[in-house]
Formats: structure tokens, C-alpha cells, sequence
């Protein structure tokens, strides 16, 4: 079981719903899912490492993994109507 304190109160509300909803798929809808959730972490993986490695080589300190996993907020500029 994963530790969900890296969640939000709405992250942790979507996975909620999102494994209510998995119980009611049968084995092959569960196994086409996890396949595509696996191709993407390996994928976010292997981006990650690439970052890291070019980071290194180019003298570039990336920030600690508190500070890269915490939630984020976006403040979008106000307009002008």
C-alpha cells in the first residue's frame, strides 16, 4: 500500500472513486489498465533519469525530492475585462 500523505484531500478523493470504479471491472479490463499505467511510470521513470543525467552534466542541482513531490498550486493572472 502506498503512503498517502503525498496526496492532496482531492487526489486522495479521485483515487478513492478511481478504485471504487475498478471493482467493478472484470480481469482483462483490470490487466489492459495496469499495462498502460505501467508503460507510463516507466516512462516518467525514465524522463526522470534523463533530467538527472543532464542536470549532472551540465553543473545544474535539482531540488530534493520533498520539494519536487509536494503539491503545487498554480495562481493564474487576473484579466483584465
Amino acid at each position: 500500500m502506498l503512503n498517502l500523505e503525498w496526496l492532496t484531500q482531492e487526489q486522495e478523493f479521485t483515487h478513492h472513486q478511481v478504485m471504487m470504479d475498478a471493482k467493478k471491472l472484470n480481469r482483462e479490463q483490470l490487466l489492459q489498465i495496469f499495462e498502460s499505467v505501467h508503460q507510463q511510470y516507466q516512462i516518467q521513470h525514465r524522463l526522470f533519469s534523463r533530467l538527472a543525467s543532464w542536470c549532472a552534466r551540465n553543473g545544474t542541482e535539482l531540488p530534493s525530492f520533498a520539494e519536487l513531490l509536494k503539491p503545487k498550486t498554480t495562481d493564474h493572472p487576473v484579466s483584465e475585462a
